[in-house]
């Protein structure tokens, strides 16, 4: 569907989970629409440095609660877009959507990945996206998620911001990537990480992609780069948590990923990485020391670097399917 359409991204939630799926949705989107992301991430610096072209409106994420409600709330008003997409919260992070919807022209598209099935009952979510949304989109999280059952519900593939490439360049040294990510007290997780494999092996290439270098990792062993999953090409493991985008990128990337999943309070880590399990090349650990000595085992059992097989975005699709249904709404009007 062709023209200059406008659409929003609610990315709100914080952190990189949510302002990187909008972006691989906005990346795949702008060829025929102007998409805005409306994000509360402390990590916006980065994704602007890497991606100028983006149109990223940023809320403080140290706002109060009422305030950052309200500006919200008055961003969304001023945009006035024909497709509101929210990621994740179906009725905002802190509820401020629920009230809009019925003075909302705008298609609404829900991106769903899994969440916790006390948070949605306890807000009577399923019957509210049955009735306030459009479209539901699953971007390769079906198994046994929420709203995968209702009839609004679409599956894509995983949404990714880079597509790996074919081909991996040989190395000299093995080298296995740290991707230190979530809040600020695990980042020393990571760091303690990165000591394990320098007791190791030496001889091990260590690098540890973070936005801030991790307590109590050397300086030496750090990289701040955005998006991270650009690392992965080059790595012979990666060593991270469970989110979403870690473990979908690194199965794309058809990267052996050794995954520390993390307590959350709307996210289930440890499912997804059970689930990830169980079809190979990920490996879930606890302790700083297991997740060194899963490393260093994958690498010495590791085979030369094979071609990748061809791996499909998720969000070029999810793009389509929007589109379908905007068309189709022009459609119902204009009968």
């Amino acid at each position: 569907m062709a023209g200059d359409s406008s659409w929003l991204i609610y990315a709100l939630g914080g952190g990189w989970g949510h302002l990187t799926r909008a972006v691989s949705l906005a990346q795949a989107a702008e060829p025929h629409h102007k998409v805005r992301i409306l994000t509360n991430s402390p990590y916006v610096a980065p994704v602007w440095k890497t991606m100028p072209e983006l149109d990223l409106i940023s809320l403080d994420p140290k706002l109060d609660f009422a305030t950052a409600r309200d500006r919200t709330i008055q961003q969304i008003v001023i945009a006035d877009a024909v497709c509101l997409i929210v990621d994740t919260f179906p009725r905002g992070l802190g509820g401020e959507l629920a009230p809009l919807f019925k003075s909302l022209r705008a298609i609404r598209v829900l991106v769903h990945r899994d969440l916790s099935p006390r948070y949605v009952a306890q807000g009577g979510l399923r019957n509210f996206v049955r009735s306030a949304y459009d479209l539901v989109l699953i971007p390769g999280e079906d198994e046994a998620t929420a709203f995968a059952s209702l009839p609004l519900a679409v599956v894509t593939a995983p949404w990714l911001v880079r597509n790996p490439p074919r081909n991996r360049k040989p190395r000299r040294r093995r080298r296995i990537l740290v991707c230190a990510s979530g809040y600020a007290n695990e980042l020393p997780w990571y760091a303690a990480v990165v000591s394990c494999l320098r007791a190791l092996d030496s001889n091990v290439d260590v690098r540890c992609v973070a936005p801030v270098c991790p307590p109590g990792c050397p300086r030496e062993y750090w990289v701040a780069h955005w998006p991270a999953s650009d690392l992965f090409a080059a790595a012979d493991v990666v060593i991270g948590g469970a989110g979403y985008n870690t473990i979908r990128e690194c199965v794309a990337g058809q990267v052996p990923l050794i995954a520390r999943p993390w307590p959350r309070k709307y996210d289930r880590q440890w499912l997804r990485a059970q689930r990830a399990a169980k079809t190979g090349g990920v490996t879930i650990v606890q302790e700083p020391t297991e997740a060194a000595r899963a490393a260093i085992d994958q690498i010495k059992r590791a085979r030369p670097p094979q071609a990748r097989t061809e791996v499909r975005n998720g969000a070029a699709e999810a793009v389509d399917i929007i589109e379908s249904v905007m068309e189709n709404r022009v459609a119902r009007v204009g009968q």
